[in-house]
């Protein structure tokens, strides 16, 4: 199996967006809530909407012994692509967000989510397969691109080391800007 990397360029982001939402707003709910926080899959495919909101209002943070590894921040793109999406749903009830077309009490495989993102590259044109770890890749990618410090990442995803986390969203050495601290006190 071929190695992923993150999706580097916004504007093959943004067609994916178009791509995923003219199939599904569940689909397009499962790549904006991923290339913005970095969830792994599992705890992702097990979401309900109990995780998300309480008393009529999303949450600021997914909780860590949701995340399985530190609290997620939940930002406006995000609550956007709920809010598209659970007002399709008539019923107020707890069900998981990635579930099955045909049961809500089921939540989606991890197969169902290469299929969804395969076709979506496809859609999309894009020349390089994607999975579901290119989006985890492309969060800590362009999170490291604002200026968000490698350990911040780090603990997002539970890597040991701060060389795992580099190397996991293509970062190499020559990319990493050189420190200038200038304190002048």
């Amino acid at each position: 199996m071929n190695s992923v990397g993150a999706i580097q360029s916004t504007k093959q982001i943004e067609i994916l967006k178009k791509a995923l939402i003219k199939r599904s707003k569940r689909d397009y709910l499962l790549f904006i809530f991923s290339i913005n926080t970095g969830l792994r899959l599992t705890p992702l495919l097990h979401l309900t909407l109990n995780h998300v909101m309480k008393d009529g209002s999303y949450n600021e943070f997914l909780e860590s012994s949701i995340t399985e590894t530190t609290d997620i921040y939940l930002n406006s793109e995000v609550k956007r692509a709920l809010t598209l999406y659970v007002n399709e749903h008539s019923s107020n009830d707890n069900f998981y967000l990635f579930h099955t077309k045909k049961d809500p009490s089921h939540p989606i495989t991890r197969q169902q989510v290469h299929r969804i993102l395969s076709q979506a590259g496809k859609d999309a044109g894009l020349e390089h397969p994607i999975s579901f770890h290119s989006l985890r890749k492309t969060f800590g990618y362009h999170a490291f691109q604002q200026g968000v410090a490698v350990s911040l990442i780090q603990k997002i995803y539970g890597h040991a080391t701060r060389s795992e986390t580099l190397k996991y969203i293509g970062i190499n050495s020559e990319q990493i800007p050189k420190l200038k601290i200038d304190v002048n006190l």
